[in-house]
């Protein structure tokens, strides 16, 4: 009797220690993850989603560096949606008028594919905007865990977020946001 209440009363623990360390797993699993992307790309300014948010809109340029359907469920409202492959010759004839003064702000899921574009096009921003390029901390999807807010791209305000895939969807705390399509 009393080894059955024990192993029940551990499988309890142990259960409850696993839920509550899901929310914490996921917001240090983001933050070992901007840890590395911090490292892989250190030539890139990573900004908090406090200090974006401190910035006048009107001193931003802001790019949305996923895939079209990922931005159509939600983004940050103004972003411009820029493909993650986009070379610098082409990002230059694209978006050279929309840098002059602005701080460009680059965003994706996590951080991965908007460092990478930062990266790759930050002698240009620079050389455009008189600043360095910057990539959002945790992306998109830390911006939706922390509440903020989001719209779509048929539909204005919105609590949806797309997940990348199940793998990287993990990583967004509230499971009922997700969402594949704009029209969920």
């Amino acid at each position: 009797m009393k080894k059955g209440l024990l192993v029940s009363g551990a499988i309890g623990i142990a259960l409850l220690a696993a839920i509550g360390g899901a929310a914490f797993f996921q917001t240090s699993d983001l933050d070992r993850i901007h840890s590395g992307i911090a490292a892989n790309y250190d030539t890139v300014e990573h900004l908090s989603a406090d200090d974006f948010s401190a910035l006048s809109p009107n001193d931003v340029v802001l790019f949305d560096v996923r895939e079209p359907d990922e931005f159509a469920v939600s983004h940050l409202a103004g972003a411009i949606l820029v493909e993650p492959e986009i070379t610098e010759d082409d990002f230059a004839e694209r978006f050279a008028d929309k840098l002059q003064g602005k701080r460009a702000v680059f965003y994706c899921s996590v951080g991965a594919r908007s460092s990478i574009l930062a990266d790759r096009v930050a002698q240009f921003v620079e050389r455009e905007s008189g600043k360095p390029p910057v990539n959002l901390i945790g992306g998109l999807f830390q911006w939706r865990n922390d509440g903020r807010a989001l719209v779509s791209a048929s539909s204005g305000a919105t609590e949806a977020i797309h997940p990348f895939d199940d793998y990287w969807g993990r990583l967004i705390e509230d499971e009922e946001a997700i969402s594949y399509s704009a029209t969920d």
